[in-house]
């Protein structure tokens, strides 16, 4: 485990100590001071974009709940610092340059924010509430990007659960066994043991296997640390969304991103796909602009921006598939045609891995051009 892993881990348990042991209208703000406290230590530049755009959002739509200039204000701000940092770390190559911490995911939760208190459908709430809700340690690093009224309802009804805290504890472990035993153990040490020696005499099958690879570290790493955001938050008394459900048992794409990543997905969905189907009345260009920010939020590079869009004519091929589907109807519980549409999927999520380089080589090319 790094460095920052261990102070994240020692932060998380003086957060939930907080979370309990002060007075009741202390507690928003004792976790808020623990994160800040955690911010100033490891990155200042991300404690004071928190801050200044926690207040600025919270005090600018109190003022002008019923505007859309105020909404499209507070949206263009978080928009344009996070594609500032996003494009800054892009051009410097991610080496010379770091992204502030957890801007990929504060930024989220703000704009989720402001649309849901735009709409009107967020309860009356005080600042130690919104506070709380940005400053959360436990999902403040890797996400989820989970929502505020679900939030806000656990922080006014939280009380201390024993089975809660023993589910916690127990989903903690499991995320760390994820991640130091499945992920650092057996498929980076052993597997890619197993991947040198084919690439000896199968040197094509070793590359797929690299990719299998990559794909099943990034999956048990995130969704490791996932299961520990998950677990400190239900040790402090919140049930925080999943954000990972066996995505690759998943049937079809669209399952897939159903069950990968839920909280950014979700997001993608309810606030790029929705608001843009509704005004242009043609989902398949939504589904694309979905699946390009989704890709961007990764990183703003040319490889990401085919990775998304390759993602969103997956997508609407299977929704083009689904026309004709009923032409086979005697197919349509084949065992063998279950089996085969999992490893339909399986090979084209990898498929979208293993094609990197090629879409780095192809974007380099362009640029060259230009």
């Amino acid at each position: 485990m790094t460095l920052l892993s261990l102070t994240v881990f020692g932060c998380l348990v003086l957060t939930a100590a907080c979370a309990w042991v002060l007075p009741r209208k202390a507690q928003p703000w004792g976790i808020a001071l623990c994160t800040a406290a955690f911010l100033a230590f490891y990155s200042w530049a991300s404690l004071l974009i928190l801050t200044g755009t926690s207040l600025a959002v919270f005090f600018l739509l109190k003022r002008n709940k019923i505007h859309g200039a105020a909404l499209l204000c507070a949206v263009g701000v978080i928009s344009a610092i996070f594609i500032w940092f996003k494009l800054k770390g892009a051009t410097t190559g991610g080496m010379a340059f770091v992204i502030p911490l957890g801007l990929s995911y504060y930024s989220f939760r703000q704009i989720h924010y402001i649309f849901e208190s735009y709409k009107r459908k967020l309860e009356e709430h005080t600042l130690s509430d919104y506070v709380c809700y940005l400053y959360f340690l436990p999902t403040l690093h890797v996400g989820p990007i989970h929502r505020f009224p679900e939030f806000l309802r656990d922080l006014r009804r939280r009380r201390w659960d024993t089975a809660a805290l023993s589910n916690g504890l127990e989903r903690i472990l499991y995320g760390y066994a994820k991640i130091v035993i499945v992920s650092n153990f057996l498929i980076a040490k052993q597997f890619n043991l197993l991947v040198i020696q084919v690439s000896n005499t199968h040197p094509m099958f070793a590359e797929y296997l690299r990719s299998l690879s990559r794909w099943m570290n990034l999956y048990f790493q995130f969704s490791g640390y996932s299961d520990i955001a998950i677990g400190f938050s239900l040790v402090m008394g919140f049930r925080i969304m999943e954000n990972f459900n066996f995505p690759f048992l998943a049937r079809n794409i669209v399952e897939f991103w159903q069950r990968w990543h839920i909280s950014l997905s979700s997001w993608c969905r309810d606030y790029i796909y929705t608001p843009m189907a509704s005004v242009t009345r043609m989902p398949g260009i939504s589904v694309l602009a979905a699946m390009l920010i989704l890709g961007l939020w990764h990183e703003f590079s040319g490889r990401y921006v085919l990775w998304g869009l390759y993602n969103g004519v997956a997508i609407l091929v299977w929704h083009t598939f689904q026309a004709i589907k009923k032409a086979l109807p005697a197919w349509r519980n084949r065992w063998w045609l279950l089996f085969a549409r999992s490893a339909a999927v399986l090979v084209t999520v990898n498929f979208a891995i293993t094609s990197f380089p090629v879409a780095s080589y192809l974007y380099t090319k362009f640029r060259a051009m230009l």
